[in-house]
C-alpha cells in the first residue's frame, strides 16, 4: 500500500499542471507600428514583463541602410533607446530582441515613417531593405523548445527508476538478516 501511494504522489508531482512562463509580449511602442512621426529623439518599447537588460537589443534602421540608434536602456518592463538625429525622411524600421523571463529569445519589428521638417525626403527608390553594401547583424533563431521535452523524458525516466526501487524495497523480506545474534553464557 505505501508503494502506491508513493507512486502516485510521484505521479502527480511530474503532471501536475504548473503555470507555463509565458514569452515577453510588446504592448507598445512610440512610435507606433505604421505612424508618421515629424520628430524622434527616443525609441520606446513597452512590455508585459520585465525585460532581462543584459540580452536587450535595439536597431534603428533609415531608408538609406544606416543605423541611427544611439544608447539603450531597460528599466523593468520599458526599454528605451536614444535616437541620433534623423535626416532623410521616409521609411524606418525597428528591429528589437529580448530574451523573455522563460529565457527563450522574443524578436519584432515595427515599421514607422519619419516626415520632419527639414529631411530630405527619400527618393522613390527607397525601401525598408538595407543600402547595398550596409551591415546588418542576423537576429538568432529562437529554440524551438525541445530542451522542454528532454527534460520531461528525463524526468519521466527518473520516475520510473524511484516507482522499480521503491517495489524493490517494498518486495524484500521484512525480517530477513535481522535474527539476533546468539549469546553464550558459561557460568563460570
Amino acid at each position: 500500500m505505501r508503494f502506491l501511494t508513493v507512486s502516485l504522489v510521484l505521479l502527480a508531482a511530474v503532471l501536475w499542471p504548473v503555470p507555463a512562463s509565458a514569452h515577453n509580449v510588446l504592448k507598445g511602442s512610440d512610435p507606433a507600428e505604421g505612424a508618421s512621426v515629424p520628430h524622434l529623439d527616443r525609441v520606446t518599447l513597452t512590455f508585459d514583463q520585465p525585460v532581462r537588460a543584459d540580452f536587450a537589443k535595439l536597431a534603428l534602421t533609415g531608408p538609406d541602410g544606416a543605423r541611427y540608434d544611439a544608447g539603450l536602456t531597460v528599466r523593468d518592463e520599458v526599454v528605451t533607446a536614444t535616437v541620433k538625429p534623423l535626416t532623410t525622411g521616409g521609411a524606418y524600421v525597428i528591429g528589437w530582441q529580448i530574451v523573455s523571463n522563460d529565457g527563450h529569445p522574443v524578436s519584432g519589428t515595427i515599421r514607422f515613417t519619419y516626415t520632419g521638417a527639414g529631411a530630405a525626403p527619400a527618393g522613390a527608390a527607397a525601401t525598408l531593405a538595407p543600402a547595398p553594401g550596409a551591415v546588418s547583424a542576423p537576429i538568432p533563431a529562437a529554440s524551438g523548445g525541445s530542451w522542454v521535452w528532454g527534460l520531461m523524458v528525463f524526468a519521466l525516466l527518473m520516475l520510473g527508476l524511484a516507482t522499480w526501487v521503491l517495489h524493490r524495497h517494498e518486495s524484500r523480506p521484512r525480517h530477513a538478516g535481522t535474527t539476533p545474534p546468539a549469546h553464550d553464557r558459561t557460568l563460570a
